[in-house]
């Protein structure tokens, strides 16, 4: 029996052996609704430890009688969730296939946006939707599983992980920190290369401070002086004496964030002071030594074209860059973060479930800082309404739900509903048949006529969300069908009729 406590993480996986002979099983994080924040700052890391993992609302189902015994059941709560949902097993053929099969819930099994209509196959990543919750399933090792436990007991960053890759890292970063040596972090833009340093300086027990400069933002001819300071008189501006980042930084960190930007020639001057910790200050003959631990940061490695670090200055910056993995392949954290983020923005309002599903389906091209604007954006549009909904998110991040959910409306829709009471099987039921058979119909109306939406846009004025409210339905479905006629809503705003 998978267990339901928080952050749960199965130990009794085999150990991990030689490179090419990990073995790897799957494991569910539980990422939560949405519908409440605390419920996001709580997400379940649980680990398959048979072969078949069935998920459900009920930890004890009643068996069908005839029907062969249940295995594991991960038992989610939530009332959008059947008894007995989906299933997750593993290929016979072994491997890393894994298979996840709708059991005829009434809310349906989706896989990256797309309801199942049979047994598919579960890449590494998926995001899946059983009613109104969302899970992301992971193809893990021993090791990825201790990390997770690791960074789940004391986070590295501001806040624990689920992502197994990042947990990795955040595990290399823990022990590498307590170093001298200098490292190189290297992510794409907006992946948080500043909060990592700021975790690398706070693990490190050095007693001076963090000193950050952006090498990308400081005017080329002026980096030098930045970082190395300069004596009265070296230059027709230079009053003073001014004390350089390198010289303040003595006894901390040095975070030189997008070091790839820095030109070519400085890059060899850092260099230098990297070899020995010893520099000289422009117009002065003077040489300063300092104890200072550097922590660079790039996304330029790779690139053919434009500025990047110097192969010289990677091989000083410690032995291997560390790689932060963007957002969209960390999309397990996604729940986590906009928990963090709306703290202190707002009182407490959560999400309607198809705009968090939009935000777990998003691929997040600007990645966590993104994600802050998005948040940040949304929690002020709805403020003074119940909850934020799709309407309160920018076009960019609900249009990837609307379109994968293409192939599921036919001129019908689906609402997530709460289930009855008496959904569960009757006792006299058929052995033979399937769950399917026995559950209740999912409740199907049909889709607003293009008179109709014509009609209501007017009388609102162009505002999808308003036609929604009117119509009781969600506002993803009404979208669609404005989409699928070809009506265009700005033309119902006032001035548009």
């Amino acid at each position: 029996m998978a267990s339901s406590d928080e952050n749960d993480i199965s130990r009794t996986v085999p150990r991990r052996g030689l490179p090419r002979e990990v073995p790897r099983i799957g494991a569910i994080i539980v990422i939560g609704a949405g519908d409440t924040l605390d419920s996001l700052r709580k997400p379940r890391v649980v680990a398959m430890e048979q072969l078949t993992l069935d998920i459900g609302r009920r930890p004890n189902p009643t068996p069908v009688p005839g029907a062969p015994p249940t295995g594991p059941v991960l038992a989610i709560p939530d009332p959008t969730v059947s008894s007995v949902h989906a299933r997750i097993q593993r290929a016979s053929s072994g491997g890393d296939l894994f298979i996840m099969q709708d059991l005829g819930s009434t809310n349906g099994t989706y896989v990256d946006g797309r309801r199942t209509s049979g047994p598919v196959p579960l890449r590494d990543g998926a995001v899946v939707f059983l009613g109104s919750q969302v899970l992301v399933f992971r193809i893990v090792t021993t090791a990825e599983l201790e990390a997770l436990q690791e960074d789940a007991a004391a986070p590295f960053a501001p806040l624990p992980t689920c992502s197994p890759t990042l947990a990795v890292t955040c595990a290399k970063l823990r022990r590498l920190a307590r170093t001298n040596s200098e490292l190189l972090i290297v992510g794409e833009t907006g992946v948080g290369k500043e909060v990592f340093a700021n975790a690398i300086h706070a693990h490190s027990g050095r007693p001076g401070k963090l000193v950050a400069i952006n090498c990308a933002a400081i005017p080329r001819e002026l980096v030098e002086s930045e970082l190395f300071g300069y004596e009265k008189g070296a230059h027709s501006t230079a009053q003073g004496r001014k004390v350089g980042l390198v010289e303040l930084a003595n006894g901390g960190t040095l975070f030189l964030d997008e070091i790839g930007d820095m030109p070519a020639e400085l890059q060899a001057k850092l260099l230098r002071f990297l070899q020995d910790r010893r520099f000289t200050p422009l117009g002065s003959t003077r040489v300063i030594e300092v104890d200072v631990r550097i922590v660079a940061a790039t996304s330029r490695i790779g690139m053919e074209k434009g500025p990047q670090v110097q192969d010289a200055v990677l091989g000083r910056l410690g032995a291997q860059p560390i790689l932060l993995p963007p957002l969209r392949d960390r999309v397990e954290d996604v729940g986590r973060l906009v928990a963090h983020f709306l703290r202190d923005l707002g009182d407490g309002r959560a999400f309607e479930p198809e705009a968090f599903h939009a935000l777990c389906l998003h691929a997040w091209p600007l990645n966590v800082r993104e994600l802050t604007k998005v948040i940040g954006e949304a929690e002020a549009l709805s403020r003074g309404a119940a909850t934020i909904g799709l309407e309160h998110l920018p076009d960019a991040v609900t249009a990837t739900l609307q379109l994968d959910a293409e192939d599921d409306l036919e001129n019908t829709d689906v609402d997530l509903q709460p289930l009855a009471q008496e959904e569960e099987e009757p006792a006299d039921s058929d052995p033979g048949m399937t769950r399917a058979a026995v559950s209740p119909a999912r409740r199907r109306r049909p889709a607003p006529t293009r008179d109709e939406l014509t009609s209501l846009l007017t009388q609102s004025k162009g505002s999808v969300a308003e036609v929604a409210r009117r119509l009781n339905r969600q506002y993803a479905v009404i979208w669609r069908c404005v989409q699928r006629y070809g009506i265009d809503a700005n033309k119902f705003r006032d001035g548009n009729e």
